[in-house]
């Protein structure tokens, strides 16, 4: 098995139903940063699209990819992310960083 590396990359997502716990209710989407863990980024972006898939959401936009190695490295671009990493959870592979919610075009 490979040794597992870290993708810090900035993700825009949108709900896929009504029923997510991860956004407000008057939100159709956000964006914000994330780390995956992957033998590479294409194992790490897979995972990514699964587990918001479990959150009743779909990626809609995956940018600005680096590998990372260690919390430290992504305290700048987000000290929450970093934080969450520092504490994942065995078996998890994928780690939230601060989200930036928005409505969808046309709502008030």
């Amino acid at each position: 098995m490979s040794e597992e590396r870290a993708w810090l990359a900035l993700v825009t997502f949108e709900r896929k139903t009504d029923e997510t716990d991860v956004l407000p209710q008057w939100a159709q989407g956000a964006c914000g940063w994330m780390v995956a863990l992957g033998s590479d980024f294409e194992i790490a972006y897979q995972r990514l699209v699964r587990d918001l898939g479990h959150c009743a959401l779909r990626i809609l936009e995956v940018a600005d990819e680096l590998e990372v190695f260690t919390p430290k490295d992504v305290e700048d671009t987000d000290e929450y992310l970093a934080s969450n990493w520092r504490e994942i959870e065995p078996g998890k592979h994928t780690v939230w960083g601060t989200l930036h919610s928005y409505k969808g075009e046309g709502e008030a």
